[in-house]
């Protein structure tokens, strides 16, 4: 019995993958934390900080005017589109602070809601005064930053009927004038009393330059009728009419600003 017994072990063992012998239990497998790499961390932009010497309110907007004009002003069809990605308010600061060299320009900031309701002034529409709706602006955003003088830029209308910024059409197979239309305003930031203003031109504001160079009373520039868009949005991506808003934006700003920004001679 003992040699049935033994032989039985002997053939177990033989048959055995691992020969009969008692193996070790498999260490369990060590799983190492993925490395996280840092995240990317984008500076943020400046604060800019001190005091403001000119703070600048840009209301040249997004708003692109699509004008076509009838045979009498009733007939006259207007529409707009937003060209945000022209950037032409931070056009605008930048054209003050080149003009302003030396000084600490800031610019004001404010949201579409403020810009439509804030601090306006209730005027009787028939008796509505572009200055005094401005100088109701400029002290309701004064307590966001106090500044030696306030610059605002905001559109304007010119001697025909084009406003602002934008493009329009004449009848019967008339031109076609793109516009860029601008009115600054300079006011003390104490008394917000209004120091200096002018229009935005691109050349001398006389009569001579007025027939030559400015027919719609302020900067504009013929082109083909085929630049017309056919929809408002169509502007938008039309580098022509960008291109051309931003020449003339600049050029008036640049001709104009110096001599408002100038420091008032003192009293004697």
């Amino acid at each position: 019995m003992m040699t049935l017994l033994a032989a039985a072990l002997v053939s177990y063992a033989l048959l055995s993958p691992t020969g009969g012998q008692v193996q070790p239990a498999p260490k369990p497998e060590v799983v190492r934390p993925a490395v996280r790499k840092p995240a990317t961390v984008t500076p943020a932009k400046p604060v800019e900080s001190g005091p403001c010497q000119i703070g600048v309110i840009p209301i040249a907007g997004d708003l692109f005017m699509v004008e076509k004009f009838g045979a009498f002003t009733f007939l006259d069809k207007y529409s707009h589109t937003s060209v945000a990605a022209w950037a032409l308010d931070d056009l605008v600061v930048s054209r003050v602070r080149a003009a302003a060299s030396g000084s600490s320009v800031r610019r004001i900031p404010f949201t579409r809601e403020e810009l439509k309701s804030g601090g306006r002034a209730k005027q009787n529409p028939f008796f509505y005064r572009t200055s005094t709706a401005v100088e109701s602006f400029v002290r309701f955003l004064a307590p966001k930053l106090r500044c030696e003088r306030y610059v605002v830029v905001h559109r304007h209308g010119g001697s025909q009927r084009e406003y602002g910024i934008g493009i329009s059409q004449y009848p019967l197979n008339g031109p076609v004038f793109l516009f860029a239309m601008m009115y600054i305003r300079v006011y003390d930031g104490t008394t917000f009393a209004l120091i200096r203003e002018a229009p935005a031109l691109m050349t001398e504001d006389t009569y001579i330059e007025r027939v030559m160079h400015n027919p719609l009373g302020g900067p504009s520039t013929e082109l083909d009728r085929t630049m017309f868009p056919e929809k408002p949005a169509d502007a938008i991506s039309n580098p022509v009419l960008r291109d051309g808003v931003r020449t003339m934006l600049t050029k008036s700003l640049d001709k104009t600003l110096p001599a408002l920004l100038q420091r008032p001679s003192p009293s004697r």
